[in-house]
């Protein structure tokens, strides 16, 4: 392993995210022990959470020193007077300057179908934030058709041209480099111009990772798994991302053109877990085919 392809890892996990929930963040009370200052922390929007806990949790989190990213799920927003409190909430009550825009899960539960429409509210620019997420999808997605994902990426990257924040792709997880590889392949063809941040599990069981996969519909994923779990004694065995995050620096320092700038940590197995690994990863025990990464 090259000199280059160690630091390119070591810079993936420097500047990594971590995902969290309201309900979890409650369940601990406090991240300081548990995540470096470093790392930047999304809060999910979940079809049946409440504003208000994702806001308090945002609150508490900035409070701690932390960089937070709420969700703001588009379709889970009941109206633009919503939609602008919680914008404005995040902002001014929260201190956020950073936020991803999804179309989210579930129905439609008001006027606003997809993320675009809260991009051309221009609120994101009137509450000054300067960092904003938009998804992405290397795997598809079950609930939209490939032509509406291509129309989307094309205008996300036309808004981005007169944004006055930076915008970027954060990614539904895959399992295995060659989506991230393909998937890039084709943005390049739609003239993508923007960063992605790729969505990786962290350290989770077998079983565990399969179920999210499938509630997901992401079908590579699903088969990547489903052929790693055919011996039944590997369900139970956690799984950690070390191979997929070489893999990924690997990529990053033979394609030096290529717009994947960092990893984001979806914590399926739970934060602890993940952030645990981390720290390890921290003191230099990453491997990869029993080399360590130091």
């Amino acid at each position: 392993m090259t000199n280059t392809n160690i630091e390119a890892v070591q810079n993936l996990l420097a500047n990594c995210s971590i995902e969290t929930t309201p309900n979890v963040y409650a369940k601990y009370g406090n991240f300081s022990d548990l995540i470096d200052k470093a790392s930047d922390i999304y809060i999910t929007y979940l079809p049946d959470e409440g504003m208000n806990k994702v806001i308090d949790t945002a609150k508490k989190l900035t409070v701690e020193g932390y960089t937070v990213i709420p969700h703001l799920p588009a379709r889970t927003i009941a109206n633009y007077d919503e939609l602008e409190k919680y914008i404005q909430s995040l902002s001014e009550d929260c201190g956020c300057s950073k936020i991803l825009v999804i179309g989210g899960g579930g129905s439609q539960k008001g006027s606003i179908a997809s993320s675009i429409e809260i991009l051309e509210t221009d609120l994101l620019s009137k509450y000054k934030f300067k960092e904003v997420g938009l998804a992405g999808h290397p795997e598809g997605n079950p609930d939209v058709n490939q032509v509406d994902l291509d129309n989307a990426i094309i205008q996300k990257n036309q808004f981005s041209k007169k944004a006055d924040f930076k915008m970027y792709l954060a990614t539904q997880f895959f399992f295995e480099a060659k989506s991230l590889k393909k998937w890039e392949l084709h943005l390049k063809s739609l003239n993508n111009n923007l960063e992605i941040h790729a969505g990786i599990p962290g350290p989770a069981t077998l079983k565990t990772l399969l179920s999210y996969a499938t509630s997901c519909g992401i079908g590579n994923s699903i088969r990547f798994l489903s052929k790693q779990a055919l011996n039944i004694t590997k369900l139970a065995t956690t799984r950690s991302p070390d191979k997929l995050i070489y893999d990924l620096a690997s990529y990053q320092v033979e394609n030096p053109e290529t717009k994947l700038k960092k990893i984001h940590f979806y914590a399926f197995g739970g934060i602890k877990k993940t952030s645990d690994w981390l720290k390890t990863v921290n003191k230099h025990d990453l491997s990869y085919n029993g080399q360590k990464f130091e």
